[in-house]
């Protein structure tokens, strides 16, 4: 049977790919571009809208695969674009880019299965077209609820004070965190508070579980009613009415649709007198939602959700199975009386908040360890202190703020909420603060990242002496991890730009500029974007002239002759350098000559992206000095290329 699901999920996944393909930009050229807007993003630098294209102009040669059904344009801050409008604009566009870094952030993968066709920026202000394009049905449905959530956010903010708090209302309650500062972000990633953001199982929980509490209630007040019919099960079917809604004004994200699968399936249980939130209704979960899009699973938001999601269930199923052992063998002998039984309240509920921090702050800090190169060392305090107010004030206080809303009357729940979101903030700073490495690390490979969340779920499902067996993945993991580092050579896309070690060891940069590539690079180095000023390549590691510039690449432990890296700017120099230097990166086609040097030249890039390489010290007995040889090099797009990289830059 699992042979079956493999090969099941295999073909689901080509049968997806081939379905969302769709014509894409094939060279980065100038266009006149006219479509309807299906979403306006809003950043410090701009506004980035989310084009339906109706109608394009531009050179054949970019053009070859026909019109993209999809583009996304960043246009000036002051334009007045509106979902829904139709707009005409001039554009730069290019095709989706590839990886910055081989295993990184991949745009043009995510851009495939959206059907977005280009990306690129705007030369001015979009002009608004009269008339409306054609939509088809779904198409209009989303269009009317991206107004709808675009609305409800505006309302919202109009109610709140501070800029930070009040960002984060829109975003808990819409979705919509456009207007989350970088430093709000940072400070709460820091002190493990990030996944207040993300709207999932917490909040779906707080939300539908407040909605079915808030009916019981209303439904218990006819005696007669409460006694003859089963208003639990009404109030379920009302909870689920709530739930569907709040995951449409939500954004509806991956996380979400995960929490809004089990939640359904708890109130399922509820109406047909069955147990819903069990490691089963996780995995309907995780199907379905695989289902209907198989890329989600290399989603760094559903490997999180599913990861916490699942120890959680994991450890819970076990302190219930403990907790009706004990009952069955007699454990409780006598009852507790009032005092003694709200302190043991209390000290269930707090052991609770800390038991869960603790559980899903591992399994998402493997997770965020792998692709974001951080953690969060001091995420319990964060939680600890964070997380009662967001539970107990913070999203009741917003569940009451959209009930009250269409009329008018959110202000009191909305001023409550923001205040105590100004309170959590507070706090991360406080936690962000302890930690002066700001939790960078080298982030694990992709095997000691999978070994290490198999120690932890293991550990969590197994019984008795089995669970022994839980430390041999986690053990293995551990040891990959710490035997790991990050490359010692780094190569850009374009070949204009490289990172590579100094004889120190330290990992220097041709260009410290601030940017998504120096960004992505530092990260697989476990540093802080900071840090970037003092990382200039020297005099003596790196020199040009006219003809091109010469690199001294070593690998970590600096213990040997460096590694030649010849950057030509003319096509004699690149010859000369085949035969001189030990790696040789150039813009121009080398195809036809003769070089013993390891060649990346345009054709060979265009095949590879971003480049990675690793180096080795190898000494023979008639060397005095070990030299450097390449050890092992990853490219960023895969050969033969998926269809997502044949034209990504």
């Amino acid at each position: 049977m699992l042979v079956v699901w493999v090969v099941c999920g295999s073909g689901l996944a080509s049968l997806r790919t081939t379905i969302v393909d769709a014509p894409r930009v094939t060279a980065r050229a100038s266009f006149e571009v006219t479509g309807w807007v299906a979403d306006v993003s809003r950043s410090a630098r701009g506004k980035r809208v989310l084009l339906h294209v109706t109608a394009i102009n531009g050179p054949a040669y970019a053009l070859k695969q026909g019109n993209p059904e999809r583009v996304r344009i960043s246009v000036p801050k002051e334009s007045t674009v509106r979902v829904g409008s139709t707009i005409s604009v001039r554009a730069r566009l290019f095709p989706p880019a590839g990886p910055a870094v081989p295993g990184g952030y991949d745009f043009s993968f995510i851009a495939y299965f959206q059907k977005i066709g280009a990306s690129g920026f705007a030369f001015g202000k979009p002009d608004e077209v009269s008339g409306a394009a054609s939509r088809g049905r779904v198409s209009e449905f989303m269009r009317v609820l991206a107004g709808v959530r675009a609305s409800l956010s505006e309302r919202l903010l109009k109610f709140t004070q501070t800029p930070d708090a009040g960002a984060l209302v829109a975003a808990l309650l819409v979705g919509n965190r456009d207007h989350i500062s970088d430093e709000t972000e940072d400070v709460l990633r820091q002190a493990g508070l990030a996944h207040i953001l993300a709207i999932s199982g917490l909040h779906m929980a707080l939300f539908a579980g407040g909605a079915f509490s808030l009916l019981v209630m209303l439904l218990a007040l006819s005696p007669r009613f409460a006694l003859i019919q089963p208003i639990h099960q009404f109030a379920a079917l009302g909870a689920l009415v709530a739930a569907t809604l709040y995951l449409l004004i939500s954004g509806a994200s991956v996380a979400t649709q995960r929490s809004f699968i089990m939640i359904a399936l708890v109130f399922l249980g509820i109406l047909i007198g069955r147990r819903g939130l069990t490691l089963r209704s996780v995995a309907i979960a995780g199907l379905a939602l695989l289902i209907m899009a198989p890329e989600n699973l290399f989603h760094p938001g559903f490997q999180m959700s599913f990861a916490a999601v699942l120890c959680l269930v994991a450890a819970y199923e076990a302190l219930r199975e403990r907790k009706s052992g004990k009952e069955k063998s007699g454990g409780r002998l006598t009852a507790p009386g009032p005092n003694r039984g709200v302190l043991t309240l209390i000290s269930k509920w707090a052991g609770g908040l800390i038991l869960t921090s603790l559980i899903a702050g591992l399994a998402t800090g493997v997770v965020g360890a792998y692709h974001f190169g951080r953690i969060a060392p001091y995420g319990l305090v964060g939680n600890i202190l964070g997380m009662p107010i967001f539970s107990l004030v913070t999203m009741p206080m917003g569940l009451l703020a959209l009930l009250l809303l269409p009329f008018g009357l959110a202000s009191f729940p909305v001023t409550v909420m923001e205040a105590s979101l100004s309170l959590i903030l507070e706090m991360a700073r406080f936690t962000a603060n302890l930690d002066a490495g700001r939790g960078h690390v080298v982030p694990p490979p992709a095997a000691s990242a999978f070994l290490l969340f198999c120690g932890l779920f293991g550990g969590l499902v197994l019984r008795g002496r089995l669970r022994i067996a839980a430390f041999l993945p986690a053990f293995l993991g551990s040891a990959l991890w710490l035997l790991s580092n990050g490359p010692d050579i780094q190569i850009s896309a374009t070949g204009l730009h490289l990172a590579a070690r100094d004889a120190d060891g330290v990992f220097r940069l041709t260009s410290t500029r601030q940017g998504f590539r120096n960004e992505m690079w530092l990260q697989r180095e476990g540093m802080d974007v900071s840090t970037l000023s003092e990382l200039p390549m020297a005099d003596d590691q790196k020199r040009c002239d006219d003809e091109g510039c010469v690199v001294h690449a070593f690998p970590v432990n600096g213990l040997a002759n460096p590694l030649i890296v010849a950057l030509p700017r003319t096509v004699s120099a690149a010859i000369q350098d085949c035969s001189r230097a030990d790696l040789v990166i150039t813009d121009f086609d080398m195809s036809g000559a003769n070089c013993t040097a390891q060649l990346f030249d345009r054709s060979k890039r265009a095949q590879t992206g971003a480049v990675s390489i690793w180096l080795s010290s190898m000494r023979t007995d008639e060397e005095m000095q070990a030299r450097t040889g390449i050890e092992r090099i990853e490219n960023a797009k895969s050969i033969p290329a998926r269809p997502w990289h044949q034209w990504a830059e």
